[in-house]
């Protein structure tokens, strides 16, 4: 007798959401996610091709888990709490788009190892023309410290240096 295969439950229709649903840290998460997503390091994976499902959750302090990533779903989710800075919530979001691209590599620590930590870097490096040696670490810090160093002003110096679209 064949087994019986269960149906996911199909997830609706994301709801329209206002603008300020995305605005975190003066980052526009919604735009910074399209315009992450057509970087040349995700031409060949799905990002290319469809826009993955995005939730920003509000925290009242600052979570364990700043975002997490649910490849087959392809849904996202950032979070958002008090104090968080603009590359905090960057460092994140591209993390995320990240595991939605690799998905989980066959390799010893395969949601955080070698192929994840390689795509990471380039991701950086084309989004936020970001290039430090591979952290150890997969732990949240590292790249959240170089984009606030390399961008220590305002949203506004990342739209002047093409990082970040303007909203007006």
């Amino acid at each position: 007798m064949p087994k019986l295969r269960r149906r996911r439950a199909q997830r609706p229709a994301p709801k329209s959401r206002p603008r300020s649903y995305y605005l975190v840290a003066g980052v526009a998460l919604d735009e910074e996610m399209d315009r992450l997503r057509a970087l040349p390091v995700f031409a060949d994976g799905p990002l290319a091709g469809r826009r993955p499902e995005l939730k920003v959750r509000r925290a009242a302090r600052r979570p364990n888990r700043l975002g997490f990533a649910v490849p087959d779903e392809f849904r996202l989710s950032v979070t958002a709490y008090p104090g968080i800075r603009r590359g905090d919530v960057l460092e994140t979001l591209l993390h995320e788009l990240v595991h939605l691209h690799v998905g989980r590599a066959r390799e010893a620590h395969g949601w955080h190892g070698p192929t994840f930590k390689r795509v990471l870097g380039r991701a950086m490096r084309e989004g936020y023309g970001i290039a430090i040696p591979t952290p150890r670490a997969t732990l949240h810090g590292s790249y959240a410290e170089a984009i606030e160093a390399k961008f220590p002003e305002t949203a506004k110096t990342l739209v002047q240096h093409g990082f970040l679209r303007s909203r007006g």
